[in-house]
């Protein structure tokens, strides 16, 4: 049952109003001056709003003005409903409001108004609630609600020049996870999805609020670790490592014979790609000063042009590529070595 605010100071046209309202089952609230409606309105958040426009003190227009400076409120349709019927007010009342009606009014006027106003309100809430299901699907990985590579390459970027800015170290870990085609051929891809998605819960309990796990696609998973160097990016990932290889996932729909109560288990391998700072300036450091090695073998992990080159753009895409393609490596040496392990830089 839709809610509707009258806000009215004259207490037999507020009366009517109510009346001719509730009689049609709609829930009504009622304020006699523009103070009292605007709190009601913070308050009960009504579906819409019937508003006068001549109120001592505060007046209508004012009103609507309060009401459309906080987000809570400033979607609420406002219908004013006034003696003044000059065509400057009526213009003056449809820029503010959703809809003008001039008093004596009928009530069948006002309510097939009122109905047009609540129909809107309700197509611009299903195409809100759509607008952020697309923008959901766009940057979330549908299976295991991580973000996606798409989302995942613009944080990239984004800590990047966070990094370049502040003079931090910043980790890229690659995951995947060991022969997890075999999973699928064995039991089956609903199951696969199972061991996918309880990958991506162990990323979600390791990592803090401030990195961004993804999956990238397949069974590749990405982790994305601000102010973090090499000894915090091998903590990292061991953890995730050690906590999928002693993780045991129920088998579901056993087939060709196979007990219900048998368990997968599966293992990752992961490459971790770290720019490091030299050193931590404690003036403030700007991209064009901003050099990235690799501490642990004392190079860059990225080729030196690129490196130059992000000293003199803004443009860092180049970079997040390259550091990208470094933990991809990582992650193919600790493939060729054995699996179930981490290889950093």
């Amino acid at each position: 049952m839709a809610l509707i605010l009258v806000v009215e100071d004259d207490p037999e046209i507020n009366s009517l109003m109510a009346l001719t309202l509730r009689v049609e089952n709609y829930d009504v609230a009622q304020a006699r001056d523009g103070a009292q409606g605007i709190k009601l309105a913070s308050e009960r958040l009504p579906d819409l709003i019937l508003l006068d426009v001549m109120m001592p003190r505060i007046s209508g227009y004012d009103v609507a003005n309060a009401l459309s400076q906080t987000p809570e409120t400033k979607h609420i349709p406002i219908i004013f409903v006034t003696a003044k019927s000059e065509m400057e007010d009526r213009v003056r009342g449809l820029e503010m409001g959703f809809d003008y009606v001039c008093k004596p009014f009928a009530a069948s006027e006002l309510l097939a108004r009122v109905r047009v106003a609540l129909r809107m309100r309700k197509l611009q809430e299903e195409l809100r609630v759509a607008n952020e299901q697309l923008a959901q699907v766009a940057t979330m990985d549908s299976l295991t609600g991580l973000c996606n590579r798409r989302q995942f390459n613009r944080e990239l970027e984004d800590e990047l020049h966070r990094a370049a800015r502040f003079s931090q170290s910043l980790s890229l870990l690659t995951f995947d996870i060991d022969f997890f085609k075999t999973v699928n051929d064995r039991w089956g891809h609903a199951q696969g999805d199972e061991v996918l998605r309880a990958f991506a819960q162990v990323l979600e309990d390791t990592k803090r609020s401030i990195d961004t796990v993804a999956r990238l696609g397949g069974e590749e998973f990405a982790a994305l670790l601000p102010a973090t160097g090499h000894e915090g990016a091998r903590a990292f990932a061991e953890k995730v490592r050690v906590g999928i290889e002693q993780m045991q996932m129920p088998l579901i729909n056993g087939e060709d014979g196979e007990d219900e109560t048998q368990t997968v288990g599966v293992t990752v391998s992961c490459g971790a790609a770290v720019l490091e700072h030299p050193e931590n300036k404690a003036d403030e450091t700007t991209l064009h000063e901003t050099v990235w090695v690799d501490r642990g073998e004392g190079k860059n992990i990225v080729p030196a042009e690129v490196l130059a080159d992000a000293m003199n753009t803004t443009n860092l895409s180049p970079l997040a590529r390259e550091l990208m393609h470094s933990a991809d490596l990582l992650l193919y040496r600790a493939k060729t070595e054995g699996r179930n392990r981490v290889v950093s830089s």
